[in-house]
């Protein structure tokens, strides 16, 4: 997951403080941070600029000979190839001695004319791939105003390593890594701008009907007089630094959300969505996904429907079908929280693994779904006022996770810990976190946060962890553990399997091999091996290598094969499991064997046979 830090910034007030030194701290508290990117350095100079006028070049057809405006910077002569230039249009512009990554702008005679300067596309300026045309500014940008400044374009962006964010859902949007930085650097954590949903609840609800007990929860609401379809530039930019492309406002503005408050939302066009069916279907079906796939769906995938009709995998793709397009000015917008085992079988069955699924499979909040939704609407609202909402606020909550609360005293943080944390360090994190905690005569009762009840956080040792990562673990003084060790006794199974090796290799000259339980099925093909039928692995990644080993003789001739080149006369041996079917309640018969394999390119196996013997 890639995390731009102005957009941490939105939400923690971070003056005076080292960025870097933060993310440093964010990695030894709470997830690794993979690199470290600084996105727009390398552009300079670069300001707003309206064209005056534009003229056909008189020996090309493709270039043009355009004024543009600098404002106080002044006017200068550009040739220019871009194919959507005109008049009045404001652009970015690189004068004389701007800098655009290593190209530093000077002047230049191009096709007979000089050029005193240089427009520029979004990818000249490393904020998009697109490099079909000139990057189209709002008409009201100040002319000769560092873009820099005004749309932010100089940023950090950091990569957190996915595998440290599967037990915090909350982490996966920046809002949830906003809160820890606000931790770590003691600074207040500001809540998100939402729109006021109350004056919409006379309005007609959405019908929304859940038929299965994996969707836990569904929101929605539906809106009008949508006359916007690009997203503002600044929008645009967080987007690709995070590692995504704009599509169009309304899918932006679901990915915004998304990467903000962590929760997955999806925009219906109203004119294919006026009520909502969150159900499975008897029999498969071929279904077309928003990436132009027919994919085949099967009894166990849940789907949202509108009057029986497929709509969207719910949790992964939406269909092609509802999709947004040019014309689009209504939309169902979507919220909702899934069971995430389901998500996560689904996404694999399809081989489609999607930024909305990544997340369910996480386990996200419920409680996020409404949250996310105002957020939706109060951004859309700023960038396009006169969208109308048309239906209320309309939410089906089928089943909610437990409330978790527990207490726990000074004296277990000390015995845990081993030093002594002071009471007050320990209120302003546990506060600072969201698990509002009480102090009563020596005793800490928190409640934990929604966001952190759904997989993460469910006894007091947890509570431990809380404290000593904020506290800071190079806080912890080194000093050598009070207790006496003494060697593990090894079983006799361990003494026999060892007294048999150290004969093998000592004596025997063998060398060991440690191999899979299950049979390499291409191995075995190649030199003529039958696999017997024997238990068989249910969620095994090769389908083709599925079948456990009765006998270790496959696998030790598939490593003599392997291994023909290693010298002209040698053996292996391995003391590993294999599988003799399942015992009379059902259970694998796992068993301890001996194997063992010579080889030679000179003796007979007459003789190989009686060393082995």
């Amino acid at each position: 997951m890639i995390v731009s830090m102005n957009w941490i910034k939105e939400f923690v007030d971070l003056r005076g403080l080292d960025e870097l030194e933060l993310i440093q701290r964010f990695t030894l508290s709470t997830a690794e941070v993979e690199q470290v990117i600084p996105k727009g350095r390398d552009v300079t100079g670069v300001v707003a600029g309206k064209i005056l006028r534009v003229e056909k070049h008189p020996d090309s057809k493709k270039l043009h000979l355009l004024q543009v405006s600098a404002g106080a910077g002044g006017i200068y002569d550009v040739v220019c190839g871009a194919p959507n230039v005109r008049e009045g249009l404001v652009v970015p512009f690189a004068p004389l001695g701007a800098r655009l990554g290593e190209l530093e702008i000077t002047a230049a005679k191009i096709a007979g004319f000089v050029s005193h300067g240089m427009c520029c596309s979004e990818k000249e300026l490393g904020i998009s791939e697109d490099h079909s045309g000139l990057m189209e500014l709002p008409a009201d940008a100040p002319l000769g105003a560092d873009i820099k400044t005004l749309f932010g374009l100089e940023d950090i962006v950091f990569e957190v390593d996915n595998k440290s964010l599967t037990n915090r859902p909350d982490l996966w949007g920046h809002y949830g890594i906003a809160r820890e930085f606000a931790v770590l650097a003691g600074r207040e954590l500001k809540p998100f701008a939402q729109a006021g949903c109350s004056k919409y609840e006379a309005l007609e609800p959405i019908e929304i009907q859940i038929e299965t007990e994996d969707c836990l929860r569904y929101s929605g609401i539906k809106i009008r007089h949508i006359t916007k379809t690009l997203s503002p530039v600044d929008m645009r930019i967080r987007l690709f630094y995070c590692g995504m492309r704009s599509i169009n406002l309304l899918a932006d503005l679901t990915n915004y959300v998304m990467l903000e408050l962590s929760q997955p939302m999806h925009a219906f066009d109203i004119r294919k969505a006026d009520r909502i069916e969150v159900r499975k279907f008897d029999e498969p079906f071929v279904f077309s996904t928003l990436d132009g796939t027919e994919r085949s769906i099967d009894p166990a995938a849940m789907m949202i429907c509108a009057n029986g009709r497929p709509l969207a995998v719910a949790g992964v793709m939406g269909g092609l079908d509802s999709e947004i397009v040019e014309d689009t000015d209504g939309l169902l917008l979507e919220s909702a929280n899934f069971d995430p085992v389901s998500i996560r079988k689904t996404s694999t069955r399809l081989g489609l693994r999607t930024d909305a699924s990544m997340r369910y499979e996480k386990t996200l909040d419920p409680e996020l779904t409404i949250a996310g939704i105002r957020r939706f609407l109060k951004l859309l609202m700023d960038i396009d006022p006169g969208v109308e909402v048309i239906s209320s606020l309309s939410d089906n909550y089928a089943r909610r996770y437990p409330e978790i609360a527990f207490s726990f005293s000074k004296a277990y943080v000390d015995r845990c810990t081993g030093i002594d944390i002071p009471r007050g360090t320990i209120l302003k994190t546990l506060a600072g976190l969201g698990f509002a905690p009480r102090l009563e005569e020596d005793e800490f009762h928190i409640t934990v946060p929604s966001w952190r009840a759904t997989k993460d956080i469910s006894i007091k040792a947890d509570m431990i962890e809380e404290i000593t990562r904020v506290y800071g673990y190079d806080n912890f003084e080194l000093k050598s553990a009070g207790v006496v060790l003494a060697p593990v006794r090894a079983s006799e199974q361990k003494s026999c399997g060892n007294a048999v090796k150290d004969i093998l290799v000592r004596r025997c000259h063998l060398h060991e091999v440690h191999s899979y339980l299950w049979h390499d099925a291409e191995k075995c093909k190649k030199l003529g091996l039958a696999i017997e039928e024997n238990v068989k692995i249910v969620n095994s990644v090769d389908s083709v290598n599925s079948t456990l080993r009765g006998s270790m003789i496959p696998t030790l001739l598939c490593a003599l094969y392997d291994n023909q080149g290693f010298g002209a006369s040698y053996g292996l041996f391995e003391i590993g499991s294999v599988a003799e079917g399942l015992t009379a309640d059902g259970l694998c018969n796992e068993r301890r064997k001996l194997g063992i394999a010579l080889y030679s390119r000179e003796a007979t196996e007459r003789a190989l046979f009686y060393r082995l013997k």
